[in-house]
This record gives C-alpha cells, structure tokens and sequence, in this order.
C-alpha cells in the first residue's frame, strides 16, 4: 500500500510540471512574431546584437513569449 501511494505521489508530482509552452518552430512566423510583438527586440536582431533562441505562446496566459541573448 505505501509503495501504491508513493508512486501515486510521483505521477502526480512529474504531471504537475508539465510545460505550457508552444514552441514556434518556423523561422519566418518566429521573426514576424517578433518583429510585431517585440519591435525593440526585432531592431536589435537586425543589428546582429541579440541572437534569438526561442519564440513561444504560454497557454496558461495565452501571451507570447521570446528567449533571446546579447552577443
């Protein structure tokens, strides 16, 4: 019985840490996304400072969402 509970606890556990996120995995949605939603961000892309990792919609809030870095 303990053994049952414990691994009742561990399911629960990893299916709470399930991602939200929707990845964008075409490069030219990706940067039309950025370029509309994140104009500062799209201006440093063009100048080759930032480099943009990745572009996602959180479903929990329904906002999208972008992970870049500074070169």
């Amino acid at each position: 019985m303990k053994k049952l509970i414990f691994l009742l606890l561990i399911v629960i556990g990893f299916s709470s840490c399930v991602s939200h996120k929707i990845y964008i995995s075409d490069y030219s949605e990706k940067i039309r996304i950025v370029k509309n939603s994140f104009p500062e961000i799209y201006d440093l892309y063009r100048k080759g400072e930032v480099i943009i990792e990745s572009v996602y919609r959180d479903t929990k809030d329904g906002k999208m969402h972008i992970e870049y870095y500074y070169r």
